[in-house]
């Protein structure tokens, strides 16, 4: 009865009424009073329990000040920090972890069991279980055992303080930039059959939490990507907005002063370094090991790929989370028309209440722009063509040689012939027909196909062309045999129904390309150049 008596309890009206009957006992008891028997039988009776529950009661609220809480059940069996083995053995537990555990070999908890049951056997005394052991390990300070396992390096990575968000006062003071695969399948926009899933590049705002600039495509993360991404943050975005049909405010635009990306390649790349000092933008590494340094772009990247769990054919997070999900079968949206919705999903996010900010990203930028200094005007051609992927090549009297094709205009004529002399050539992959030649003072020219027959190409179609001419031993010219091979291969994708999946994403990519290509480029073919007009104006990049 008793023990019953004992765990009913908990604390609130039921042990303040056993306090209050059983205070005056404990006074009586304390004072030494004796005739206690009757009040005893009367507890007993009130309370409903044992008189040797009483009595135990009546003693823990003597020992603890008569406190309330002397009266909660307690759980049965040994009080918590009391040991049921010698101190001996207590001494060898923590002498054998010493030696065998806290070291750098990281011997297993298994192999130190073993060692301490051993010494305890060539003792005579009785040896520990391995729980006991455990616990014993568990209550050592986890950052002595990290540092005396793994090393300092380590510890310092575990248990160094995570230092407060990454700050910045002003619009464009600080953005990070960083890519990511998303978790859904593409269809192509012929046959909509999957293709696979695409990549994005993000930029957002620190200040603001504004997404500046983004890039849907069906290649891996490169320069090109963050080209793209970045001439997209750094442009005014009513273009953009124009062709989305979306009257959402998006004032994003200007160059940041600083961007934050991780270690990539595509980041750590000397084109990548230079064209970023070449306007005046500070490159700022996110530290190895550090996850925390990059949480606003991982943050946002969470934030967008939730959205997209909601579209058909999602992937999901994890194959967990897919479940028996079919996302090839259920795919619906073509490279374009996700590259649509994910426009407008961040048109979404910029105007909703950020709740770090209290206020939307575009109320939150509007309100702090008034404090920003103008920007220095600048071309975005010019911006956009410095971060492209270049080589160094040398001006040859038929013009510049590159993935062996020829390349000519007109103002390269004066450098022919420069053997020592090589210089900066930078091409967009999407489309080899046009190439930007850097010349003296940073100024580039556009260089066309010197062979008008060669159609715009992909670098990717091109290296597919040039194999399978390989294979089909063709010899010759390297441009007309790529003219035939490309042509030929685009009249056999526009005629057949029944195309793997590669050819499926090599043929989306090139009509996806078209959306982001000048307007005034040819769709086939090259029309001729007229270099003679001298009235037009010198730009960063011209076009002759």
């Amino acid at each position: 009865m008793d023990r019953a008596g004992e765990h009913d309890g908990t604390i609130g009206a039921e042990a303040s009424r056993r306090l209050a009957v059983l205070r005056p006992l404990v006074e009586a008891h304390l004072a030494g009073a004796g005739g206690l028997e009757s009040g005893i039988r009367d507890a007993v009776w009130e309370l409903g329990v044992s008189r040797a529950t009483v009595w135990r009661w009546i003693r823990r609220l003597a020992e603890e000040g008569g406190r309330t809480s002397a009266l909660v059940p307690r759980k049965r069996g040994r009080r918590e920090g009391t040991r049921a083995i010698s101190d001996e053995v207590e001494a060898l537990i923590a002498d054998q972890l010493r030696r065998y555990y806290l070291r750098r070999e990281r011997a297993s908890l298994s192999r130190v069991v073993t060692e301490i049951r051993i010494a305890c056997r060539e003792r005579g005394w009785q040896a520990p279980t391995r729980r006991t052991i455990q616990r014993r390990l568990d209550a050592l300070d986890e950052r002595e055992v990290m540092l005396a396992r793994e090393g300092a390096k380590a510890a310092g990575r575990r248990f160094a303080p995570v230092p407060g968000r990454k700050q910045a006062k002003l619009p464009l003071d600080v953005v990070q930039i960083d890519h990511t695969l998303a978790d859904i399948i593409l269809v192509d926009s012929f046959e909509r059959k999957p293709i696979g899933r695409p990549w994005v590049t993000l930029a957002i705002d620190i200040a603001t939490r504004m997404v500046t600039g983004y890039h849907v495509s069906l290649e891996a993360p490169s320069r090109l990507s963050v080209a793209l991404c970045l001439t997209r943050a750094v442009a005014p975005k009513a273009e953009l907005l124009a062709d989305l049909g979306s009257s959402a405010p998006w004032p994003a635009q200007g160059r940041p002063r600083s961007i934050h990306v991780d270690n990539g390649r595509d980041f750590r790349s000397h084109s990548f370094q230079e064209a970023c000092a070449e306007w005046g933008i500070d490159l700022e590494y996110r530290p190895p090991g550090r996850p925390h340094f990059g949480g606003h772009i991982e943050r946002l990247i969470g934030t967008m790929m939730g959205a997209v769990h909601l579209l058909p054919g999602t992937t999901q997070s994890s194959v967990a989370a897919k479940g028996a999900y079919d996302a090839e079968a259920r795919a619906t949206m073509s490279l374009s028309e996700f590259d649509l919705w994910f426009a407008l999903e961040i048109c979404r996010y910029n105007n909703s209440v950020h709740s770090s900010l209290g206020c939307t990203p575009v109320a939150r930028w509007e309100a702090l722009s008034v404090e920003m200094s103008g920007d220095i005007p600048f071309d975005i051609d010019a911006f956009r063509v410095s971060f492209l992927p270049s080589e160094k090549r040398q001006i040859r009297r038929d013009g510049i040689h590159l993935f062996a094709i020829r390349y000519w205009s007109d103002a390269l004529a004066g450098r022919v012939g420069r053997k020592d002399d090589k210089v900066v050539v930078r091409y967009d992959p999407r489309d080899l027909s046009a190439i930007w030649v850097e010349l003296d003072g940073g100024r580039c020219v556009e260089a066309r196909y010197r062979n008008l027959e060669i159609p715009p190409v992909s670098l990717w179609d091109y290296r597919e062309a040039m194999r399978m001419a390989r294979a089909l031993g063709k010899t010759g010219s390297n441009e007309l045999v790529l003219a035939e091979l490309i042509r030929r291969q685009r009249q056999i994708e526009g005629e057949s129904r029944v195309l793997t999946k590669a050819e499926r994403r090599s043929r989306e990519r090139r009509n996806a390309g078209k959306d982001t290509l000048p307007a005034e480029e040819p769709s086939e073919g090259l029309r001729p150049v007229d270099t003679g007009d001298t009235s037009r104006p010198l730009f960063k990049v011209e076009r002759w």
